[in-house]
């Protein structure tokens, strides 16, 4: 699924009509058909937003029946990480500069990892893009945007409070 695109629940009017949400949707879900599209039958589904409780997100379901078996870890390594979480286009370049900016910030390796398993033959797999990290008494909150042309520097932190929020209800925080 293409998961990009972010507001409060009580905004879901105004994201679904938000061109640069839309926009910064369209992006990694147009990103996920390309590289999925050469590897078999591809459907893509109608944009729709998400209920995530105190948030919710443009939402497109994308799957592809392979032709010809493909090495899980080669279709991870295909994917990710996605316009939701990376760079685009992504290269070696703009792959350094995002681990360098995530170092430097203290983002956890693990944040934005995919996640899946095999069940009856066919994988499931997600990005972990919210989470909560610990070690001793440091707790870590890590959050991502997606930034494009059209975005507000205003607007992209409120975002990552959003979400960070979203997180801390959840556990309890």
């Amino acid at each position: 699924m293409a998961l990009a695109g972010t507001a409060r629940a009580d905004e879901r009017e105004v994201l679904a009509v938000d061109e640069k949400e839309i926009r910064e949707h369209e992006f990694v879900a147009q990103a996920l058909v390309s590289k999925l599209g050469g590897l078999g039958r591809l459907v893509r589904g109608a944009r729709e937003v998400m209920d995530l409780g105190p948030i919710v997100h443009f939402h497109t379901p994308i799957e592809v029946e392979l032709e010809r078996d493909e090495a899980i870890n080669g279709l991870i390594r295909r994917l990710h990480p996605t316009p939701a979480l990376g760079p685009l286009p992504r290269t070696d370049e703009t792959m350094a500069r995002l681990l360098a900016w995530r170092e430097r910030l203290g983002a956890p390796a693990e944040f934005g990892a995919p996640f899946g398993a095999v069940v009856d033959g066919e994988f499931r797999g997600l990005v972990a893009i919210r989470g909560v990290w610990w070690r001793g008494g440091d707790l870590r909150l890590p959050a991502g945007c997606g930034v494009i042309e059209a975005s507000r520097l205003v607007n992209e932190w409120r975002e990552l409070r959003l979400k960070r929020e979203a997180v801390k209800a959840r556990f309890g925080i």
